[in-house]
């Protein structure tokens, strides 16, 4: 593998976060109601996060010779704030995937971009993992109703 397939992955990553930043203001444009003042803001915070990662990703394929795209990927839209979290959380996912394919297409000798993307997986890992829960598809399970606290000597 090589340099060019690098590339080719960041540039799909970077699509990825393009559309989460377009996706994310839309919802946070969109959301009504009394989720609006919950989660205008979170959905603004997500955007900005994902501008963010735009912005390392776009001077990342520069300086390994490429180009950034300008296109971002496929951005869905609704008003419903349950959907608009499960249209996140594929986003989230499709970023995660393309993310470790970078990884993957890293040479043995390319350790640093190997850890510059494992930083980048760990948080796309943490944004599925959130929105798993806000989604209800990742619960904790409780075993006893109470708490019992034990003093430690």
């Amino acid at each position: 593998m090589g340099r060019t397939e690098l590339v080719e992955n960041l540039n799909k990553a970077l699509s990825y976060e393009l559309a989460a930043v377009i996706q994310y203001s839309q919802h946070s444009y969109l959301v009504t109601g009394q989720e609006r003042e919950v989660f205008k803001d979170w959905f603004r915070d997500q955007a900005e996060e994902a501008q963010d990662h735009a912005e390392s990703l776009g001077d990342k394929i520069v300086a390994l010779g490429g180009v950034p795209t300008v296109e971002p990927g496929t951005i869905r839209q609704s008003v419903d704030v349950a959907e608009m979290l499960k249209q996140d959380l594929e986003l989230e996912r499709e970023a995660l995937n393309v993310y470790m394919a970078a990884w993957a297409s890293c040479d043995d000798n390319d350790l640093p971009q190997k850890f510059w993307l494992e930083e980048r997986i760990a948080d796309e890992q943490m944004h599925v993992e959130e929105l798993e829960k806000l989604t209800s598809e990742r619960k904790s399970h409780v075993d006893q109703e109470k708490i019992i606290l034990r003093e430690v000597s």
